[in-house]
């Protein structure tokens, strides 16, 4: 995204304040709100930044004015929440900015940037309300219902329907705006071979299911359930793989082996033949993404957002979510015809790539421009 200061609608001298709780270096949302931070910096704004947890030396080498807020009161869930939605409040006033965007942790905002819906997924996850007291139900109800922001991002259509339909928010208020693809880092190589030998990989198709965690959300179980689904000469066609930090205990001499995390993971996307999220929810899902940027097919489901991504016949493989048989004819099929592999993992690059950093410039500014209160 390129700086234009001469666009009269980039005001140059213009503040934002991104707050975010926890801005922790790597993670989905923390991504969200570095993407945000380049954003303004690329429309001349001063880039203000309120966390309790950050990199200082990152954020400034960014260009951006850090906030870190006190977390010395001694107590968790709820009462940190309001003691950092306090705080930032009062730097607001002080700072007088001109947008103020928060990620889910502030009552009050301009825009609002939405990374999960803690309702629907603990109805898909756990097959029960969230409860009441719950900390995220406490923040979300009140924020969502009384419409604390003018305009919301909404990271995939699935989210946005649902606070729609749950929270009664306008649809013409929210904005579903789809994460980046760094697309110098998630790219097609051309050392399959070499990868697969680095990785230890049998002369067989790779199946892989990556994720950061939480192994209930992402439907391993589902996963090794159609697995063992399978004919036996379709198993023995095929490695199946899982990248992923949580307990795993249960999952154990199932059928599947665990590779251990990679700080490099798009050289274990490269080489692997076909990858599979299975996921109860995922609101969005930049392992998809990332997946379908070094040009490998993808397995999801109807409850994975970034699966809306897939067109034509990579569309085929998005099947209902928590349905083994149909993630188990999915998986007869890639691992069955290599030819069709090849044609969805070029079509998958395609698609991928207009998700890629450079156009996030066009879709904030339908957000971010004259969004005042």
């Amino acid at each position: 995204m390129k700086n234009n200061p001469t666009d009269k609608n980039f005001p140059s001298g213009k503040k934002v304040l991104i707050a975010m709780l926890q801005l922790h270096k790597s993670s989905g949302s923390a991504r969200t709100a570095y993407e945000n931070i380049r954003y303004f910096k690329s429309r001349g704004y001063e880039v203000h930044v309120a966390a309790m947890t950050m990199d200082k030396e990152l954020l400034s080498s960014m260009g951006v004015i850090p906030h870190k807020m006190f977390p010395w009161i001694k107590s968790t869930g709820f009462t940190r929440r309001r003691w950092y939605d306090w705080q930032v409040q009062r730097l607001r006033k002080k700072l007088s900015p001109d947008i103020t965007v928060g990620h889910g942790d502030i009552s009050d905002q301009d825009v609002l940037t939405l990374h999960n819906c803690v309702f629907l997924a603990s109805e898909l996850i756990h097959n029960k309300t969230l409860s009441k007291d719950h900390e995220m139900a406490r923040t979300h109800n009140p924020l969502l219902r009384e419409m604390g922001f003018t305009k919301m991002i909404a990271n995939s259509e699935l989210m946005k329907k649902d606070t729609v339909e749950r929270f009664h928010v306008p649809p013409e208020n929210i904005h579903v705006v789809y994460p980046a693809l760094d697309t110098k880092i998630f790219r097609p190589l051309h050392n399959k071979d070499e990868l697969r030998t680095r990785f230890g990989f049998p002369d067989k198709v790779i199946v892989s299911l990556v994720t950061s965690g939480n192994f209930q959300k992402r439907g391993l179980d589902l996963f090794i359930s159609a697995i063992e689904q399978l004919s036996a000469d379709i198993r023995d066609k095929a490695s199946f793989r899982v990248v992923g930090k949580d307990e795993k205990g249960q999952y154990s001499g199932r059928g599947i082996i665990f590779d251990p995390g990679l700080s490099d993971i798009e050289s274990y996307f490269n080489a692997i033949d076909i990858f599979v999220l299975p996921a109860r929810i995922e609101e969005f899902g930049r392992v998809v993404l990332e997946a379908m940027g070094c040009g490998v097919p993808v397995i999801t489901t109807d409850k994975v957002g970034a699966g809306e991504l897939l067109e034509a016949d990579a569309k085929e493989f998005v099947i209902p979510s928590q349905n083994v048989k149909a993630l188990s004819e999915a998986l007869t099929k890639l691992i069955t015809e290599p030819n069709l592999r090849q044609k969805l993992g070029e079509l998958n690059v395609r698609l991928a790539q207009q998700q890629a950093e450079e156009t996030l410039g066009q879709r904030f500014d339908r957000v971010f421009l004259e969004n005042k209160k």
